[in-house]
This record gives structure tokens, sequence and C-alpha cells, in this order.
């Protein structure tokens, strides 16, 4: 029983949202413990190199806009990073909707003015949501239906349906069916209303990787402790005791839980969580992005190709290394495809680029990620407007934070910054007011 040091507060989650949280508070002055269940800190943000090769890549959250994006603008300026984009210099862009010319925009000229009544429908409603507002604040609950279902009510052409619903796929990893509209337009109203920006925007990055901000956040974290598989929470009048998995314990006057929401019933929470919160633990959510990474050659020019009903969805060259290309690409449901097959993802690339020879592929899955159950959040049906405050609202001595439950840019690294400092601030507050007792 590690019991004999009592913390301020105690962090579980060391991805960025518990990072910051971490450095907020010890700049506070508070007395911080971070407890994290993998072997490396990043959570859902992971650099790697890619095998054989000197080129950092990322197996999870990249994307980073601060022109969009003020929460993780200011951490840009603080620490200095720098952003890049793609280093493949000018890529030749392909459309796989069925059409012949690959090169030409896959929507007829007639069929343009629907799709042009379609993105000023989605403009509008975006223009509904106070991003800095959770949802259930707002009266929403008619946008809180299916993309699948929102696309039908503006009873579009086959094509442009197949455009938008591939766009919504791109930014969620999930199957048109399966997540809320009301998300969607979150993150519509989130790039200042512009259905356009959801698609074209998303270009920059950490110039050194995510793993470079996870370095340089966690040399100001103070104590942490990897491999601390959370298994209980216990709040008694006096304090909030964790036990990881092996029996140690730790004791502190607040804590804050930045994991994914799937983890939460992993967790036994003494009193129970409110029933909100179980729910949304259960329930999961529709996030199945998967990312991947290729390594092929036989490829004379950069290129970024989009498709509807292809297995992968997106697949673009990001690297050229020699004769060499670095693609990335993303599978979402309802494709099934096994980004770990090698012989699957070379059929697959090859719909895009027939003249690729895959020499070898790198990713991880997140589905199958214990500590993740998913990719990034993809709110189910009827959440956000039913409870979304209730997600983030803490439970005595618990805080709550993780890009899953922000406000703002919900499952992005802005989210994660979002709700490490409110987190932050809420626990330093309530020390305050049980020191003063």
């Amino acid at each position: 029983m590690n019991d004999q040091k009592r913390y301020d507060v105690i962090i579980i989650g060391g991805g960025f949202a518990g990072l910051i949280a971490a450095r907020d508070l010890g700049e506070m002055g508070r007395n911080v413990l971070l407890l994290e269940a993998r072997d490396r800190l990043g959570g859902r943000a992971h650099s790697q190199v890619f095998p054989g090769t000197d080129k950092v890549v990322e197996l999870g959250g990249t994307w980073v806009m601060p022109h969009y994006m003020p929460e993780i603008g200011r951490e840009l300026k603080r620490y200095g990073w720098e952003l890049t984009g793609s280093e493949a210099g000018a890529l030749e862009f392909r459309w796989q909707f069925g059409n012949a010319d690959k090169a030409s925009f896959p929507i007829a000229p007639d069929d343009r003015y629907a799709l042009e009544r379609a993105l000023f429908q989605i403009g509008c409603d975006a223009r509904r949501i106070d991003t800095t507002r959770p949802r259930d604040q707002q009266d929403l609950a008619d946008l809180d239906i299916s993309v699948a279902d929102y696309l039908d009510r503006m009873d579009l052409p086959g094509s442009v349906y197949d455009l938008l619903a591939a766009f919504a796929r791109i930014g969620a990893g999930a199957a048109v069916g399966d997540w809320s509209a009301l998300m969607a337009l979150s993150l519509v109203a989130a790039y200042d209303n512009s259905p356009y920006a959801w698609f074209a925007s998303v270009t920059t990055r950490f110039r050194d990787g995510t793993g470079a901000a996870i370095k340089a956040l966690s040399s100001h974290a103070g104590e942490i402790r990897l491999n601390a598989v959370v298994k209980s929470i216990v709040q008694t009048a006096e304090n909030v005791t964790i036990t990881i998995e092996g029996g140690d314990s730790f004791c502190a006057t607040s804590a804050i839980l930045a994991v994914p929401v799937p983890l939460w019933k992993s967790i036994d929470f003494s009193p129970p969580l409110m029933a909100e919160k179980r729910d949304a633990a259960v329930r999961g959510h529709a996030g199945r992005m998967g990312k991947l990474w290729v390594l092929a050659e036989g490829l004379q020019e950069g290129f970024s190709s989009f498709g509807a009903h292809t297995d992968l969805l997106l697949l673009q060259t990001e690297y050229r290394l020699g004769d060499k290309s670095l693609l990335v690409g993303f599978v979402s449901p309802p494709s099934t495809l096994d980004i770990n097959d090698i012989d699957a993802v070379t059929q697959a690339v090859r719909h895009h680029a027939p003249e690729a020879k895959v020499i070898s592929i790198f990713g991880h899955d997140w589905s199958t990620d214990t500590f993740a159950q998913g990719s990034w959040m993809v709110n189910p049906v009827g959440q956000l407007s039913a409870y979304a405050s209730k997600l983030q609202k803490s439970e005595g001595r618990v805080f709550f934070a993780g890009t899953d439950i922000a406000t703002r840019w919900i499952g992005w690294i802005d989210g994660a910054v979002e709700t490490g400092r409110v987190a932050a601030e809420q626990a330093d507050d309530f020390c305050r007011r049980e020191q003063s007792l």
C-alpha cells in the first residue's frame, strides 16, 4: 500500500488533457501525481518512426490549426512549436467516385445546384450552435439525428449525397448512420461555420511530431507513474483514494479523470458515477477510423485521392524518400479493411494508384487498443443534446477532462487542451476551498 504521501490532485490519464492539467496545477503550486496506464505518455497521440526509415509519422491525433483552435494556438506560442504541412510538394488530386476522369469533380453541372443548397443549409444549421456552451444548454435536439437522416431530409441527388457522406466519414471515422449530425455541425461551427473548411483546412501538424510536444509538457507535469492501470476511485468526506492494478493506492484532496469516456466503465467508482456518465461509458462511441502509413514505389508524382466507396477513404502522399513515397491512408466504416493485412492494403492502394508497388505498411488499431476503445470521440445520436454538460460535471472530489467531453473541439487535440485547463482550474479552486475550512 503506497498511501503514505498525500497529494493535492491525482490525475488519471497522460494524454494532452492530463498533461496540461498537471502542468497548470504545478504552476499553481499544487502537489500532483499523474497516473498513466500505458508504458508511454500521449494517449491517442502517438509519434513513431516508420520502420526502415528515419521519418517520424503520426499514428493517432495529428492536426492542429491555430487559426480555428485558440487553445492549442496559445500552447504553440508558449513553447515555440512550429507547424508544417505535407512535405511532398504539389499534389495531383484524384476523385474516386465512379467517374471515369479521376481529375474531374465528381458532381455533374446540373447537380451542383443541389450541392450548393446542401452546403448552404449546413452552414445555416451550424450557425445555430454556440460552440462556447454545451449543446444540451441550447435548443438543438432537432439536429441530434444521425448524419444519414440529416442528409436524407435534404433529398439530394445520389452523387451529392455520396460526396457529403464521404466528407462526413473523413471527419469522423464512422458510418453516417452511426453518429450525430449535431456533432458534425458543431465541428463545422468550430470551423467558423465553413463546411468547406471541414475538408480543406486540415493541413498543418507539429513539425517535430506530437511526441516532441508531449515531451515538453511532461517535463513540467510533476510526478508521473506509467503502467498504472486504475481499478477504483473511492471518495470519502476527507479525501479520494485511487487504487491501481497490483494493489498500490494513492490519496489526494481531489482527482482529475482524463481518459476516454469508454474507459470509465472499467473503473469501480464509490460512490457510483451519475447515470448519464454510466450510460455514455457503456454506449461508447462510433469513432473507428483506421489510419495507416504505406511505403511504396513506382509513383512519379505526389497525389491525394478521395473516394466514396473505396476501402481507403483517403490516400495521400506525405513524404518523398528518394524514389519511394510515404503515403498516409484512412479507413472508415462501413469499410472493414484490416490495416495490418498487407495484401488487402495493397489491393486498396492500387484502387487509388494502380502504378503503386507497396513495400511495407505501418499503423495502430485504436479500436482494439485496450486504453482507447476507438479512435477520437464521435458522439452517438441523442447524447449531446440530452446531457453533454453532465459528462463535464464534477462529482464530489472528482473532476473530468479529455477531448471526448470538450465543448468546442470535441475529439481534437485543441479539445483536450481546453478540458485540461478547465479541470485544473476547478481542482485548484476545490483544494483552496478545502484548505480554508
